[in-house]
């Protein structure tokens, strides 16, 4: 009889983890073919901001002198008075051909633009998030095993200094301190990696610490609050009555739990990183998509502003769902509920 009932657990256990996986891989499909519907949306909101901005691409192409007649020719040649469906039509099968367009400042496609600038900006927010994660995750485990002493209450009050701090502000301040003071770093301007990982390094270390400062100080408020919480749960006060170290409970079983709200976190952070680029980029000179962005704005470059915030929404979408899928790794129980 026992022999049977351990059977029937067996199965319902097996059958349980049948449904989960495919529930998993249900949600999985869903985000995966949601995600180009998202882009599209986002697309054509960027196409119709960029539409009815005040610029006018005939004035920004012909310059400030250009006449009345040929402001209306270069419109009608460039297909400006079609309506929108229409115009965005054509660029919908451009853009499925890799092409934006050209720039309507620069004798250069935006593409190729994009090209030289969005490797520069990957390099910075690759290293930002790296710095912020690795940070946030020893200050934040450190400040909830210590939860409630000075050194939990210095880290959670820097914490807030850095989250209320704007990045502009900080850039300068780094720059000030360690640049015109130290002399340790550069105060601006980028080397490429193909000159030696030291002179990258030195040229990336400013903007990619400023831009990681903010978000390691949600992301680390966020982990001691997750850890302080999984900590104070039965099962690891049992595991550590039977004598297991601090290293065994928190790596075989604290961390894995503790890290599901930050992971859902994380999808908002990188995307204040592409925003917060942008500032960041302007200060220390770094020629990215952020720089590439406020230089279209500045000349009215609609081209290279429409191509710049779309291929950001795809960064971010992109970023959103690969969170999404990470998320769903650590929880797959998750699955069950959003399939419901």
């Amino acid at each position: 009889m026992a022999v049977v009932e351990d059977d029937v657990q067996t199965n319902a256990a097996s059958s349980r983890r049948g449904l989960a996986g495919a529930s998993a891989r249900r949600l999985v499909l869903r985000r995966v073919l949601l995600a180009p519907a998202i882009l599209l949306a986002a697309t054509f909101s960027v196409f119709v901001m960029v539409d009815l901005s005040p610029h006018d691409p005939a004035l920004a192409t012909l310059g400030p002198f250009a006449s009345a007649e040929d402001r209306l020719r270069y419109a009608e040649e460039h297909g400006l008075n079609d309506p929108l469906p229409l115009r965005f039509g054509r660029f919908l099968v451009a853009l499925a051909h890799l092409d934006l367009g050209e720039s309507l400042i620069r004798p250069e496609p935006v593409i190729e633009l994009i090209s030289r600038a969005l490797p520069v900006s990957l390099q910075l927010m690759v290293l930002a998030v790296t710095l912020a994660v690795v940070f946030a995750l020893v200050l934040g485990v450190l400040a909830a095993w210590k939860e409630g002493r000075w050194i939990d209450r210095v880290i959670s009050g820097v914490a807030a200094l850095l989250h209320a701090a704007p990045d502009f502000w900080l850039g300068l301040l780094f720059i000030q301190v360690f640049a015109l003071g130290l002399g340790v770093v550069p105060s601006g301007g980028y080397t490429p990696p193909s000159a030696g990982f030291t002179p990258w390094l030195s040229s990336m270390i400013g903007p990619a610490v400023t831009l990681a400062l903010g978000s390691m100080a949600v992301l680390t408020r966020v982990i001691r609050a997750s850890m302080a919480d999984e900590l104070a749960r039965d099962y690891v006060i049992t595991a550590r009555g039977a004598g297991l170290s601090w290293p065994v409970v928190l790596f075989r079983n604290v961390f894995r739990n503790a890290l599901i709200t930050p992971v859902t976190v994380l999808g908002i952070i990188v995307g204040s990183l592409i925003s917060g680029a942008v500032l960041v980029e302007s200060v220390f000179n770094i020629p990215g998509m952020g720089t590439l962005l406020v230089a279209g704005v500045n000349t009215g470059d609609l081209g290279v502003v429409r191509g710049v915030v779309i291929v950001a929404a795809a960064a971010f979408i992109l970023a959103n769902l690969v969170v999404d899928l990470l998320y769903l790794a650590l929880s797959p129980k998750s699955a069950e509920v959003s399939g419901q």
